[in-house]
């Protein structure tokens, strides 16, 4: 019983120094629940403009994205990160609402696809991929990028791990 209490307790500090110690990428291999209970949520802030976004790291939920929710609500959005940088293709699928799809490279906007419609019952879900690489990739509501007047090279910065109230 003792061993087990003593793994236990070992694995929860080897999880808690990689986290504090900037060993990020442990995390993204680390099992559902714990990577949950580390937060996925965080603050984005891009060219003055602040948005609470849950972040996905997981090939299921990247997969899974915003489909089948009704809104976004405004001053929300989702976050996808990625391990190496890529032109990686979103779609549409089960999307109820039209969103921006602002794809990030080292901290910048690389490109951005607005107001990417949700398809119509019986249509083929939209398919969209950026002009060149991205590590990150940012969906809003539709409109928030022209609101905001974003363009390529804009700086995006955000906190991975900071947790904020529901």
């Amino acid at each position: 019983m003792n061993n087990r209490i003593t793994l236990y307790i070992v694995g929860i500090i080897i999880i808690g120094l990689a986290w504090a110690g900037g060993g990020h990428d442990i995390i993204n291999y680390a099992p559902y629940y714990v990577q949950r209970a580390l937060g996925k949520s965080a603050i984005v802030q891009v060219h003055g403009q602040t948005l609470k976004v849950e972040v996905e790291r997981s090939d299921r939920a990247k997969a899974k994205g915003l489909s089948g929710r009704r809104l976004l609500v405004n001053g929300r959005g989702m976050l996808f990160l990625f391990s190496t940088p890529g032109t990686y293709e979103f779609w549409m699928k089960d999307m109820r609402f039209p969103i921006d799809i602002i794809w990030i490279g080292n901290g910048k906007i690389v490109d951005i696809s607005r107001n990417v419609p949700a398809p119509k019952v019986g249509e083929t879900s939209v398919k969209v991929q950026p002009r060149a690489p991205a590590d990150t990739v940012l969906e809003v509501s539709a409109g928030v990028a022209a609101l905001w007047q974003l363009d390529d090279a804009v700086t995006v910065t955000y906190d991975r791990f900071l947790h904020y109230g529901s």
